[in-house]
């Protein structure tokens, strides 16, 4: 995860466009008898020359465009403003003759003379900070990005520079805290973090070798732009945690299958298995009939035990179906919520959400659970799928597990808090 290096070359015209522009508009400016009007007046001899050494420079005359300079800096008596829109001259015709050197060179005499006024200042920083970019003198273009942004500048695009410029320069705490500043003022805004940003903030927690710091902003490159490569790194990340529980890698499958990140039929298998092992035979049919309907089970040399498991899972959810409320009644009868909450989740996973979350809630109010952070996981799953997404965010923050389960509970929260996720 990087970023772009390049300066688009249109912005460079654009800029040598721009100090003609200007230096013809201060040609034409009328002397006045205020002292500080007198003092930015610039005389003909001056202007014109700096004019054709521009001119001459476009054309590729460098030989004209250096002797129109020596011209207008041989008139005698020069202010300090007349000085000035000499050098402006000189870094113009250095841009146009592509020596970035000399025109940031000159740019810099110029900002620190002082001469022009506010908005012709700031452009000036604005190129200097652009040009030491595409030079790749990643240090002087954070100066002057910083200053850019100190005195107001707030283009997008040129503030945007500071931190890919920090993090060339091998800055990446300095490029974190950049980008970071920048996330806190979108989330406060109300407004998503573009990709790119998250993206480069990534990078910079990686050369960190900043772990938490990685997965918060993968967690909200994931809600912003929910790409499947995306979660199935936040998962693998969570799996391979030491000392991840076993039993929550069918919790991951259920993430997985509602990001829509299973993509074989081993996949599916696993995820059936599973859930029969748990004692959730519906959900297992749900899963294996998915699985058919993507034509992703049921063919080649496995479609045999493909059927044979799907019409295990048809039998035991049909003989739990006729059980449920018998389960129903012992759990209302149990010291410990835990009962109540399996019991809940399996009418959840066999599509009656209300009933099974009305379960799950009065297993977890019990507060005598021995499988706690196992039973918040699931009300928040249960609780997704029933479009309380405020509730689930709730329930997966009650995770506290230190076997991955309050890993895995945060992966969730932010799977629940992304746009893409539907139920």
């Amino acid at each position: 995860m990087t970023c772009s290096r390049l300066l688009p070359a249109f912005r460079v015209l654009c800029a040598i466009a721009w100090l003609a522009a200007a230096a013809a508009a201060t040609a034409q400016t009328p002397a006045a008898s205020a002292p500080a009007a007198a003092a930015r007046t610039l005389r003909a001899e001056v202007a014109n020359p700096v004019n054709a050494a521009q001119d001459a420079a476009r054309a590729g005359q460098k030989e004209v465009a250096e002797a129109k300079l020596r011209e207008a800096a041989a008139v005698p008596d020069l202010s300090m403003f007349e000085q000035a829109v000499i050098e402006r001259g000189r870094a113009g015709v250095s841009l146009a003759l592509g020596d970035w050197p000399q025109a940031m060179r000159s740019l810099e005499v110029v900002v620190n003379s002082n001469q022009f006024n506010g908005a012709e200042q700031l452009q000036m920083i604005e190129l200097l900070g652009k040009v030491a970019y595409q030079e790749k003198d990643y240090l002087r273009a954070v100066s002057w990005l910083r200053r850019y942004t100190a005195e107001g500048g707030a283009d997008p695009a040129v503030r945007d520079l500071l931190p890919q410029a920090l993090y060339l320069a091998d800055e990446f705490k300095p490029a974190a805290d950049e980008l970071e500043a920048r996330v806190a003022a979108d989330e406060a805004a109300g407004r998503p973090t573009p990709e790119a940003t998250l993206r480069l903030l990534i990078s910079c927690y990686s050369q960190l070798k900043d772990d938490a710091g990685y997965v918060r902003a993968l967690e909200r490159l994931a809600q912003t732009a929910p790409k499947p490569e995306y979660w199935s790194e936040l998962l693998a990340r969570v799996t391979k945690q030491p000392g991840f529980s076993e039993r929550l890698w069918l919790d991951v499958y259920r993430l997985r299958l509602a990001a829509n990140l299973l993509r074989d039929a081993d996949e599916y298998v696993e995820f059936a298995q599973l859930a029969l092992h748990a004692g959730y035979p519906a959900e297992a049919l749900a899963v294996i009939d998915r699985g058919l309907s993507l034509s992703l089970l049921g063919n080649g040399k496995d479609a045999a035990a493909h059927a044979e498991l799907r019409e295990r899972a048809s039998k035991a959810a049909e003989s739990d179906s006729a059980d449920l409320g018998r389960a129903e009644a012992a759990a209302k009868r149990a010291r410990e919520g835990d009962a109540l909450v399996n019991v809940g989740y399996a009418y959840v996973g066999a599509g009656h959400l209300s009933k099974g979350i009305a379960l799950m809630e009065q297993g977890v109010a019990k507060d005598n659970l021995k499988r706690a952070d196992e039973a918040w996981l699931h009300l928040g799953q249960a609780l997704w799928r029933a479009d309380r997404r405020d509730d689930a965010v709730k329930a997966f923050a009650s995770v506290q597990g230190a076997d991955g389960a309050a890993a895995l509970a945060r992966v969730w929260s932010a799977f629940v808090r992304s746009p893409a996720s539907k139920p």
